[in-house]
């Protein structure tokens, strides 16, 4: 595999390059360093597994939910890969990609970002299965939805907000008993394995005009809908 993976979803920048069996990962903090940081990121880890941007077979990314910012960074600079060397893109959905991983170690999976004004991007699946759709939400609607339908086992929180939102969610309803696991492996693990997936079944690529998914507008739309 000659691929490359990015994750502008949050504040957590992550940028993955795997080249057979070399494999690294990039992650830094802070929102406001993707803009400068992202390209340079790129080529640091294209070069630490000896590859050329023109050998890549495929790229893959985080397509959202997440900030808006990020996720079109990430997509841009995708995208820029697609027009110089044809380099197919394969779009993951950002909460599953962090919540895939841990299927296997619990019997409910919460996959969350802070979307900001007290709310949360989240997801949240049973056995491997979505029964709570990506929704723009409150720890107490998750709060109501897990009485309801999560059994009094293992729950793990998953994604960069998921220390924040377990210590709500297990304030909220102490008989809940939501944990983070100690080590959360970077989404560029998850991403490049999906995509790898998708790519051998055939799946169809990002079209051009296919962009970041987002599921609240933003604070320039709601302006205008005023």
């Amino acid at each position: 595999m000659k691929a490359l993976a990015i994750d502008c979803a949050s504040r957590k920048m992550a940028v993955g390059a795997k080249n057979g069996d070399a494999f690294v990962t990039i992650t830094l903090e802070g929102a406001s360093i993707q803009s400068k940081q992202l390209l340079p990121a790129i080529d640091f880890a294209l070069k630490s597994v000896e590859l050329s941007p023109a050998e890549l077979e495929f790229s893959t990314l985080c397509a959202g939910p997440g900030t808006f910012t990020g996720l079109r960074i990430a997509f841009s600079a995708l995208k820029a890969l697609t027009l110089s060397h044809g380099i197919p893109i394969f779009q993951v959905p950002t909460l599953f990609s962090y919540a895939k991983p841990f299927f296997s170690e619990a019997e409910t999976v919460i996959s969350v970002i802070d979307a900001k004004k007290d709310q949360f991007f989240v997801s949240i699946y049973k056995n491997g299965t979505e029964i709570f759709p990506v929704s723009d939400t409150t720890p107490e609607k998750i709060v109501a939805f897990l009485k309801e339908n999560a059994s009094a086992g293992k729950i793990f929180a998953l994604g960069p907000s998921a220390p924040q939102f377990s210590q709500i969610l297990n304030r909220i309803e102490p008989n809940f008993l939501v944990k983070v696991p100690k080590f959360l492996p970077p989404t560029t693990d998850a991403l490049l394995e999906i995509a790898a997936e998708l790519k051998k079944n055939g799946e169809s690529p990002l079209n051009d005009y296919d962009g970041p998914v987002y599921i609240r507008a933003s604070e320039a739309e709601l302006s205008l809908a005023k």
